[in-house]
């Protein structure tokens, strides 16, 4: 796999994993300003359209970032690359796991 797809690939992965944010600029991964690297990262697959950034916080204005369909299509294509299959996104807070808790 080239550097770029790497990079896009980890950038992916995280969006996929549902710990990636954008506020005023400022990416953020699991709640710290993601590394330089992956922001331009994720500038670029946020104009190419495999990402969306929601509305908002209104107090914080965190913006979380989710795949887009063709997202998930080419995070699928780069962890084949890799030899990995795309493990499914984590629950959302609060969801019921398959136990039915909580």
């Amino acid at each position: 796999m080239s550097d770029p797809d790497l990079y896009e690939w980890m950038a992916l992965r995280r969006i996929h994993n549902g710990s990636t944010a954008k506020s005023a600029g400022v990416y953020f991964d699991e709640g710290r300003p993601a590394p330089e690297y992956l922001a331009r990262v994720f500038d670029y697959i946020i104009r190419t359209g495999l990402t969306d950034v929601d509305d908002g916080d209104p107090v914080w204005a965190l913006r979380r970032m989710s795949l887009t369909d063709a997202g998930r299509r080419r995070y699928t294509e780069l962890c084949e690359k890799r030899g990995q299959i795309p493990q499914a996104p984590p629950p959302e807070p609060g969801t019921p796991t398959q136990e039915g808790s909580p």
